[in-house]
């Protein structure tokens, strides 16, 4: 790259964003200067700021946090307007001939009072219990405290865009140039192109999450991951669901009385003999207030939806209960016998599923933790590449 080098300000507003999570790269440089040198954003720090906005910030969360780090960047100050009139030289005396009346003098115009401003709200320091003070109805956007993420909006839509079926429907607007070669090849005649439809993702994607309980720590981050699907990963159709825990509550405990070992927390024994999950509710909403019988949403899902699953499945308290284990399976289980492919998401690192029973469910059920490398895998295994699990269902 050739040319003046970047101002040191730039320099270090382009680190800072980089840190925070945002890819600025050479082009986005490049479209900077280019509207820098068409005059755009050169009229006060406030228009390079919202040009830094336009340019770069892809979403609402973005925008609020290229005005952060600007609000924080040492940004040179500079402010356009009308030059200074110079003032005028004093006009010379003028000299009057004898006998000659002198002009009488215009009358004095009394000045007008300059428009009041209203004064600020004055913050005078109390002793004893504070009292907050007044507020002046403005909005300062520049101290707006955005939320930081292990992953942002824009990794996390690049990631779930690798999920897809792409089939050809709708009118035909794309040429077919095979079709058409092949048809001149046999005729010998130049005739319009054959014409077919384009491609269309047509994956479906149901979202069942676990809330409150132990999710209550990751609720924030699962909205982020949810909110970042929706809003940019291009799928068909987004259905997400909500449950606690389990959708269903009563778990068949009858099968760990045929266990080989009571004292051991693996079911494999049993694995086949676990039923797929048909009663139960979920949830419409995540306060949990509008319930659905998850028979319904069962029937209601077209084959080849993939599901993923968010819950920490125990692994958040460190419990290991085995009638959990078995109502997870059964969970499972049903969403296989709908031909769905399942993955499961956990927010707890993988290093705290040790001894729980999200150690025994990721044995059987492909399961992988919210970071880069987890998503990818779990999107993997929905777009029909098994998972490595030691004894699969």
């Amino acid at each position: 790259m050739t040319g003046a080098a970047l101002p040191p300000f730039l320099v270090d507003l382009v680190t800072r964003l980089r840190r925070r999570g945002l890819p600025i790269g050479v082009d986005d440089y490049l479209a900077l200067r280019s509207a820098l040198g068409a005059g755009f954003g050169v009229a006060s720090t406030a228009d390079f700021t919202e040009l830094c906005v336009a340019l770069w910030a892809k979403s609402l969360d973005e925008r609020d946090l290229v005005r952060t780090v600007l609000a924080g960047a040492d940004l040179p100050v500079w402010q356009s307007g009308v030059a200074a009139v110079p003032p005028r030289a004093a006009e010379p005396p003028v000299e009057i001939p004898a006998g000659e009346p002198r002009p009488e003098p215009a009358p004095e115009t009394s000045p007008q009072p300059a428009p009041e401003t209203p004064a600020r709200p004055v913050v005078q320091r109390l002793t004893g219990m504070t009292v907050p003070p007044p507020s002046t109805g403005e909005f300062d956007s520049t101290l707006a405290v955005t939320p930081r993420f292990p992953l942002t909006a824009r990794e996390i839509a690049q990631i779930w865009r690798r999920l897809r079926r792409p089939v050809r429907q709708g009118p035909p607007i794309e040429v077919d140039l095979e079709a058409t070669l092949d048809r001149y090849g046999r005729t010998g005649l130049v005739q319009a192109p054959v014409m077919m439809p384009a491609r269309r993702n047509t994956a479906r994607l149901l979202l069942l999450v676990d809330r409150q309980g132990s999710m209550t720590p990751y609720a924030a981050y699962v909205d982020h991951l949810i909110r970042a699907i929706r809003s940019a990963g291009r799928l068909d159709a987004i259905t997400t669901w909500y449950f606690h825990n389990l959708p269903g509550k009563r778990v068949d405990s009858a099968l760990l009385d045929q266990l080989p070992d009571p004292f051991s927390p693996a079911v494999d024994a049993v694995l086949t003999r676990i039923p797929p999950l048909r009663t139960g509710l979920v949830h419409a909403d995540p306060d949990l207030t509008e319930p659905v019988p998850f028979a319904r949403v069962l029937e209601q899902t077209a084959p080849g939806t993939a599901v993923a699953i968010v819950s920490d499945a125990g692994a958040a308290r460190g419990s290991l209960r085995t009638t959990r284990l078995l109502g997870s399976l059964s969970l499972v289980k049903a969403w296989y016998s709908a031909h769905c492919p399942v993955a499961w998401i956990n927010p707890v690192p993988v290093s705290r599923w040790a001894g729980s029973t999200a150690e025994q469910l990721a044995r059987h059920v492909p399961m992988s933790g919210l970071t880069t490398e987890g998503l990818h895998r779990a999107v993997d295994v929905l777009r029909g590449r098994p998972g490595r699990t030691e004894r699969p269902l």
